[in-house]
């Protein structure tokens, strides 16, 4: 079912599981990630850390358990579960490059979509990654594939059942789309619902443990004005917003624990 119209994709949603997603052929210039997604487009994001959710991804982590990040980022979460955790064994794999090694985390460059199979993990951590992969089905079965029986898998992606995107499509509806066009641009290709994330992992052999919607860090949200003024009245607003998605269980962010 075709979405609104975006100025940047082609929308739609899927009217079984509620999945909605960019039309990848429908982007002019894919989004790029080099040094700058970190270190400009994204600085916000990664001098940030959602530290909560981190501390509470690690708790689900079984005692010296082998780790894998994948889409590791900087190695924000290896570097917390370094210093939380020091029973785990940590790896990280993402297309941008680390060090190859950093005080007990190993560090791996590449397409996790090129990984051999060799080595199987007893969880697998992936923290805002997933809406960028163009073939979601065939990224849960990587990761299946690198997970050993019983292991645990950690994924957060978007809610597309939030508060905030509930708020940015009824603001679109009334002629003011700045959080609508920011939200559904070509920086994300998926938006998950609940629903389909769960019916995503379940379809390729996953048994869902729990799942649950939270927040991001405020400071690490970008905001798509200018204006210093403007900037803090938008983040007041997400204040608010974050305090009622708390409170009615519908918060900007989801992470799903999922069993192999």
């Amino acid at each position: 079912m075709r979405m609104p119209n975006h100025p940047e994709v082609e929308l739609h949603r899927c009217a079984k599981c509620s999945h909605a997603f960019s039309r990848a052929d429908s982007i002019a210039q894919p989004e790029r990630y080099g040094s700058s997604y970190y270190e400009v487009d994204h600085k916000r994001w990664f001098e940030h850390p959602n530290l909560a959710l981190f501390a509470r991804v690690a708790s689900f982590i079984p005692l010296g358990a082998s780790v894998l990040d994948v889409g590791c980022g900087r190695g924000d979460f290896l570097r917390f579960a370094r210093n939380s955790r020091p029973d785990l064994r940590l790896a990280g794999i993402d297309i941008a490059k680390n060090d190859e090694s950093s005080d007990g985390v190993r560090f791996l460059q590449g397409d996790i979509f090129q990984m051999d199979a060799d080595e199987h993990f007893d969880a697998i951590v992936s923290l805002a990654v997933i809406e960028h992969v163009a073939d979601v089905t065939a990224f849960v079965r990587k990761l299946r594939e690198l997970m050993k029986p019983r292991a645990i898998a950690a994924v957060m992606t978007l809610n597309d059942s939030s508060l905030l995107y509930g708020l940015a499509r009824a603001g679109r509806r009334l002629g003011v789309p700045l959080a609508f066009n920011r939200l559904y641009s070509k920086h994300h290709l998926h938006h998950f619902t609940p629903r389909s994330l769960r019916t995503l992992f379940r379809e390729q052999g996953f048994s869902v443990r729990t799942q649950f919607s939270h927040d991001a860090p405020i400071e690490a949200m970008d905001i798509p004005v200018e204006s210093e003024a403007a900037g803090a009245v938008l983040r007041l607003g997400l204040r608010i917003v974050w305090t009622a998605g708390r409170t009615t269980d519908r918060g900007y962010l989801q992470t799903v624990i999922c069993e192999r």
